[in-house]
């Protein structure tokens, strides 16, 4: 990091992409396939489920999910959260089932879409099977990207409608401020 040292307050930000930021290109990758997983899972991962259980919305984070990817430090955690789950309990006896059909039906989807990206799903220890993880490569760049997906049991959803309503009632009867 010597370079860093004598680099110019001006020049920090061309430092940062030159240094510390992945390829720009390979970002845009990166981006592209995270949006197009996040579809995929709410919009198609359990729709032939014969289960109850839904994706009712996707939530990022991590490093590549927040936008702030550094070169080979880059992580993503996709947190899916499931409709008709009633508790945490449930989420914790089902996580497994859940992780098995997102593992299934994402290596079906990889084999029928084509991405710019490929992604190899890793090996899972008995003891931390709470996430599904997997690498997304770019064939044209030498960078990777780990990724975790989580289920989840969403404990505010119930909460939800009636915060909104709370928050339009509350907006509706205070005194605008001019």
């Amino acid at each position: 990091m010597k370079k860093l040292r004598k680099t110019q307050a001006n020049k920090l930000d061309e430092f940062i992409e030159d240094h510390l930021l992945p390829h720009k290109e390979f970002r845009r990758q990166v981006n592209e396939a995270i949006d197009i997983i996040c579809t995929f899972l709410k919009e198609t991962c359990f729709q032939e489920a014969v289960h109850p259980f839904r994706v009712s919305k996707v939530v990022k984070g991590g490093s590549s999910g927040k936008g702030t990817t550094l070169k080979d430090l880059s992580d993503a955690d996709l947190v899916v959260f499931l409709t008709n789950l009633t508790s945490f309990q449930e989420n914790f006896e089902h996580r497994v089932r859940f992780i098995k059909e997102i593992r299934r039906r994402l290596e079906a989807y990889q084999r029928q879409k084509t991405f710019e990206v490929e992604f190899e799903v890793l090996k899972q220890r008995k003891r931390k099977r709470r996430a599904l993880s997997f690498v997304l490569r770019s064939p044209w760049f030498c960078q990777g990207v780990k990724f975790d997906v989580l289920p989840a049991f969403d404990a505010l959803a119930k909460y939800s409608q009636f915060l909104s309503f709370f928050f339009f009632i509350f907006e509706q009867k205070s005194p605008s401020v001019q």
